[in-house]
């Protein structure tokens, strides 16, 4: 299977393009590598949200100056991310693991950037780490960075670690061992639209593996009046697996570019599921050629063309 680029050589190519064109840290230089060894540019927000999102950095670094807490540290790290600095946010996570180093969800918040950067055997060494330690600790909620249209947060820390272990898990192909940790994610989803989530990739893992019956079985009491606030593409694909909607109504319905993302890779993992294979690699090489790149739905994509055809 191709590797991206190690670290090292990807530190020291964006450093190599820092000192010669003068980039800074909101210039788009080349921010991770694709499974195939494709360079990634850094997607930077665009006008009156790069500043948002900049001003929120600044003072997300001024509580972490005046407050060093594991908390604060988390949303320096967040921040950085939503500015598509995902390297310097995973070392930032790490330096800060070195003061609390039994953080479950410092090392949460860094496996979910290891999978941004296609780094996915230590996304899941982060990950099921982070999950040993959270597990046994109260289930609470997480805030919002991008807060849904009622402002009402619907993920959990022990549902966030799970969710991202399952998609490392996933990425690297380990069907059975991906159809359980998403049966476990679904299990402790404490809302729709987290089961909406869980279920979406239970079904695609549970098909891959062979497990069809076990699949259908699990979308076969998915309704369309769940209480869904974010996951509406989620909902709508366990409803097309389910044979109650058609792939007409689950695609193409999305202005949102992640959401989008989200309905065509669920689209094509369907295709897949039904026998479609050639059109279900024509739907990943599109989504790879199209992005953003950031998208799990991309990454997922790229991810299946990387692993070798199954038999």
């Amino acid at each position: 299977m191709p590797m991206s680029l190690s670290r090292l050589a990807l530190a020291l190519l964006l450093g190599s393009l820092v000192g010669s064109c003068g980039l800074t840290p909101d210039s788009p230089g080349i921010e991770a590598a694709s499974l195939f060894g494709r360079p990634l540019e850094r997607i930077v927000p665009k006008g009156d949200r790069l500043e948002r999102l900049k001003g929120d950095l600044a003072q997300a670094r001024s509580l972490w100056n005046a407050g060093p807490s594991e908390a604060n540290a988390i949303w320096v790290g967040r921040r950085l991310g939503y500015l598509g600095r995902y390297s310097e946010a995973i070392e930032w996570f790490t330096a800060r693991l070195r003061e609390f180093p039994d953080s479950y969800r410092l090392l949460r918040h860094r496996g979910h950037r290891h999978i941004s950067l296609r780094e996915f055997t230590r996304a899941e060494a982060d990950l099921t780490r982070a999950w040993a330690l959270a597990r046994d600790h109260p289930n609470r909620i997480e805030p919002d960075g991008a807060p849904n249209a009622f402002n009402i947060p619907r993920s959990t820390d022990h549902g966030n670690i799970l969710y991202h272990l399952a998609l490392a898990i996933h990425l690297q192909g380990r069907w059975e061992e991906s159809a359980n940790a998403w049966t476990a994610c679904q299990k402790a989803a404490t809302n729709d639209d987290s089961r909406a989530s869980a279920l979406n990739w239970r079904y695609q893992a549970l098909m891959r593996a062979g497990r069809s019956n076990e699949a259908r079985e699990a979308v076969a009491r998915v309704r369309p009046d769940w209480d869904v606030i974010e996951n509406h593409a989620y909902l709508d694909l366990c409803l097309l697996y389910a044979g109650r909607l058609d792939l007409s109504d689950v695609v193409g319905s999305e202005s949102d570019a992640i959401q989008d993302v989200t309905r065509r890779y669920g689209a094509s993992a369907w295709r897949y599921a039904n026998g479609d294979v050639e059109g279900a690699r024509a739907d990943w090489s599109a989504l790879v050629e199209s992005g953003p790149w950031n998208a799990f739905g991309v990454i997922a994509a790229e991810a299946d063309l990387a692993r070798p055809p199954e038999e």
